[in-house]
């Protein structure tokens, strides 16, 4: 009676499994769908800067791969590319402003996924022509390291955007262009 049993199309072996007693089951968890595209280019962005920040991989193959495997709408790769280009464009002034705001944490032992998340944000908020409400940047900014960092990842990056905002952009009154999509 002590016989393990295996199902035809499982690739493991289930122990104590009667077929005429017990059931699999399972759920199918569907993401919710993210809605502008700029939230789109933020993950993409992401998951580009992790790449180059953990790998010795080229700048331009890791891009080029990304934006070939993306199955989103061809608005989302000019927002990653101008994204990604500009946090690499700008990482040692960016990290400096994050090592200013966040000096107890060097900016090499900040969790990656939070140290691009911060990045992204400070870009999108201090260097880029295009005028992203601050609320918006920091909720996305929030967001995303709920969804990727660790446990307190949110309010790590909610506290350092906080800081700078307070300080740096107190009466900054920061209106989308017309016309542009969030």
């Amino acid at each position: 009676m002590d016989e393990t049993r295996q199902l035809s199309g499982f690739p493991f072996e289930l122990d104590d499994f009667d077929p005429d007693v017990d059931m699999i089951t399972s759920e199918v968890i569907n993401p919710q769908a993210v809605a502008a595209d700029r939230s789109l280019a933020r993950r993409a962005s992401l998951q580009v800067l992790y790449e180059l920040d953990t790998t010795a991989h080229s700048f331009a193959d890791v891009l080029a791969a990304h934006l070939a495997e993306r199955p989103e709408t061809k608005a989302v790769r000019p927002i990653v590319r101008r994204l990604v280009d500009g946090v690499v464009t700008n990482r040692a002034d960016i990290d400096a402003l994050l090592q200013r705001y966040a000096p107890e944490w060097p900016i090499d032992q900040v969790a990656v996924i939070d140290r691009n998340i911060l990045r992204i944000a400070v870009f999108e908020h201090l260097l880029q022509k295009r005028r992203t409400p601050i609320p918006v940047i920091i909720n996305e900014a929030v967001h995303l390291a709920q969804l990727f960092g660790a446990e307190h990842s949110h309010s790590f990056v909610h506290g350092v955007l906080g800081a700078i905002t307070s300080e740096i952009c107190p009466n900054r009154q920061a209106l989308s262009e017309e016309g542009e999509i969030l």
